[in-house]
This record gives structure tokens, C-alpha cells and sequence, in this order.
């Protein structure tokens, strides 16, 4: 076997995405934002394979390509100006068109940086964040990809071993996106709540309160792109009155900055009140949305504040459950959500960044993916015990899936 530096054996890497709390839009001009890790995650299991081969795995999004590690590129410090620029180095290496095309772009600008020997392993990536959603599902595989290679290739430090992870996952992000604020990828990395100002470095919030939270996807799409140019022509048409907006919104932003790292009596009702004044302040700019509002009208009745989260035109809403309501009356708010049309997550904004994972109740991950796989799917899969593994991991379902996050 080609052995994999630093472990033969199966490892899981997760990483929450994002949600944006607080400061939408503003932000673009210089304002406060306030966004918390989102515990919908990606989840990258690593297995190693008996040649120089390295296989990429993404059911999502029907990707599973196989790479000669001997092809592949190797980059140097400063090779390239920008990694978005790896697509000129992959040579004679076809890279499909489609959605998974950035996804191998990124892995291959990943490995070219951290690996100089050849090796053998697989790296399949499952994803239980919609994807396109402003939910910071591109982050999540990012920050899971990029620390997975890092262990792989001996590269992640004992100490500050989250700051080089989300260094290298920013430069996943700029394969993918170009400019990156940079802010999803350190919310996944790091978790919890931060704050974020335009040009300077994001602040983690000293809180250990997480919220737990309705996320519910309108499933209209939208174009981030043309609703921050509607907010910079609004801007432009009447600058004294969307500056004000804006700052409002950045008095929101900073208000929940307050309540996180000083709490007190009330706190739950207060950001309560600046969701439902974030989110009027955002619809004020225009980018709001029909569905959005659904969702508001729907929770108001059982005294739940929602917001849009993101851009918006459409794209998710999130909702603040309070800590008092019941079990019960939360799935009734779900169920009225899904007879509206509507996707609904019951989860938590504000737990953990990325995390490893190598056993799950004492056992370790590949024998625990294949135990949990049905009957009928587990005398299907192959006789190699890790190209099982894959499959069973590949055929779980989500909710299994997400038992993987320690």
C-alpha cells in the first residue's frame, strides 16, 4: 500500500456553514456584520487506497473523478498570482463543465500546494447544506477539504492549527469565488459567532451560548450580484436616506455585538426585537421577497422573529426559536412552513467550527458507516473494505450522516 502520511486509517473532517445574524448589506460599505457557524455540515471521509492515486467523491453533485497523483500539478509559493489561476496548470487533465467544476479545481490547487510525494486516498465529500442558499455551503467543503489535506500531508500544526486551515481554506474560496470576504470561511473554521468589518480581521464573540434556530429555504433563485447593485443604485439615487438605513443596520449589528459579550436579563427578547428590525430595515433597500415574508407572517403567529439571511431577494430565512418553546410547537411551525411549500431545518446558529472525527461510540468510522448501512445496500457495495465504506457512506442518509460530527 502507498501509505498516506501520517494515517492509514478512515478519518471524517466536518464543517458547519454560516448564517449571517446581523449587518447584511451594510457591510458592503464599511458596517458591522455579525454572522454565526451553522451546524448543517459538510462532511469529508477520508480513506486510503493501495496506489498513487487520488480519487475526489462528491454525490451531491455527481462528481467521482480519479487522478494519477504523477499528473496532477505541484505549486510552489508564488507560482501563480491567484488561485483561481490552477486551471492553467492542469495540462493534458480534462476538467468537466457542470457544478462540480470549481469543487476539482479547488482540490487540485489544494493538492499541488500541500503534497510533494505520491500517494494514494480517497476524499468523499456529502454535503447536508442546500447548496446556492446563502448558507455558506462552498465554505463548509472548503474548510473540510482543506483540513483534511493538511492532516494528510503532515501540514497541520499542534498549536493555531485552525488559523493555517482557514488560510488554505480562503484560498479554496478564492479558486471558487475570485474575492472572498473571507468571512464564511472563518465562521466554519472557527465556529461560534463573530464579527466582521469590511478590511479588517473577523472578531470572535466571547459567547457560549448557542441559538437554536428555524432555517427554511424559499427556493427562489437569486442573484447576489444584482441585489448589492439594487442596493448601489438605490444608494446612488437617494444617498442620505439609504446611508441612514445603512447605519441603522449597523446599529442592529452592534447592538447584538452587546448582548452576546454582556449578558443579561432579557437578552432573548431583545434579539428578538433586532431581528425584526434588521429585517425591516433590509426590505426598506428592497430586498426582500414575497416568500419571505410568508415565512415571517407564519412564525409571528407563534412568536418566533424571522430575517432574511444573506442577500435575500430570496434564498433562506432564519428563524430565532425561543428557548421556552416546546417541542411541540416548533414542529407545528415546520409543518406549517412545508404545507406553505417550504424547506425547514430545525438546528443550531453559534456550536462548533471544523472538527475531526475518527470513531463514532467507540467504533471506528468505516466499520461504524458500513453498520449503518441497510441491509439490501450493504450486500451490494464492493468486497474492498474501504471501497465499501464509500459506498455505504455515499448511500447513508443524512441524518445518519450527521451522527458523524463528534
Amino acid at each position: 500500500m502507498v501509505a498516506i502520511p501520517h494515517t492509514t486509517e478512515a478519518f471524517v473532517v466536518s464543517a458547519p456553514g454560516k448564517a449571517i445574524l446581523f449587518g447584511e448589506h451594510a457591510v458592503v460599505y464599511g458596517k458591522t456584520a455579525v454572522a454565526g457557524s451553522l451546524d448543517m455540515r459538510a462532511y469529508a471521509l477520508v480513506t486510503p487506497r493501495s496506489d498513487d492515486h487520488v480519487r475526489l467523491v462528491l454525490p451531491d453533485i455527481g462528481v467521482d473523478e480519479l487522478f494519477d497523483t504523477n499528473t496532477l500539478p505541484r505549486l510552489t509559493p508564488n507560482m501563480l498570482e491567484h488561485p483561481g489561476m490552477v486551471e492553467q496548470l492542469m495540462g493534458h487533465i480534462s476538467v468537466p463543465n457542470g457544478p462540480g467544476r470549481l469543487a476539482i479545481l479547488t482540490f487540485a490547487y489544494l493538492f499541488g500546494s500541500l503534497f510533494v510525494d505520491n500517494c494514494g486516498f480517497t476524499v468523499s465529500v456529502r454535503s447536508l447544506l442546500p447548496v446556492g442558499a446563502g448558507l455558506g455551503s462552498s465554505a463548509a467543503y472548503n474548510v473540510a477539504l482543506a483540513a483534511a489535506l493538511l492532516r494528510l500531508s503532515g501540514r497541520l500544526p499542534a498549536k493555531n492549527a485552525s488559523d493555517v486551515i482557514n488560510e488554505w481554506a480562503f484560498a479554496g474560496e478564492q479558486v471558487a469565488h475570485g474575492t472572498p470576504s473571507g468571512i464564511d470561511n472563518a465562521v466554519s473554521t472557527r465556529g461560534g459567532f463573530l464579527e466582521y468589518t469590511k478590511g479588517s480581521e473577523a472578531r470572535n464573540l466571547c459567547t457560549t451560548n448557542a441559538l437554536r434556530v428555524l432555517v427554511t429555504n424559499t427556493s427562489v433563485p437569486r442573484s447576489t450580484r444584482e441585489l448589492v447593485a439594487g442596493v448601489r443604485n438605490a444608494r446612488d439615487q437617494h444617498p442620505t436616506v439609504v446611508n441612514l438605513v445603512l447605519d441603522a443596520i449597523h446599529e442592529t449589528a452592534v447592538s447584538a455585538v452587546s448582548l452576546f459579550e454582556n449578558s443579561s436579563d432579557g437578552v432573548e427578547q431583545r434579539l428578538q426585537d433586532l431581528v425584526r428590525m434588521n429585517h425591516g430595515l433590509l426590505a426598506t433597500l428592497g430586498v426582500s421577497h414575497a416568500a419571505l415574508e410568508r415565512i415571517r407572517e407564519i412564525t409571528a403567529h407563534h412568536n418566533m422573529a424571522s430575517k432574511l439571511t444573506g442577500a435575500g431577494g430570496g434564498g433562506c430565512a432564519l428563524t430565532l426559536v425561543p428557548s421556552d418553546a416546546s417541542d411541540e410547537t416548533v414542529e407545528q411551525v415546520q409543518c406549517e412552513l412545508r404545507d406553505a411549500g417550504f424547506e425547514c431545518y430545525s438546528t443550531v446558529v453559534g456550536g462548533k467550527g471544523v472538527a475531526f472525527t475518527e470513531s463514532v461510540a467507540a467504533e471506528s468510522v468505516d466499520k461504524w458507516i458500513v453498520r449503518m448501512l441497510p441491509l439490501e445496500q450493504n450486500d451490494a457495495v464492493p468486497a474492498d473494505p474501504f471501497a465499501a465504506v464509500i459506498a455505504g457512506f455515499v448511500a447513508l442518509p443524512a441524518s445518519v450522516v450527521a451522527k458523524l460530527a463528534p
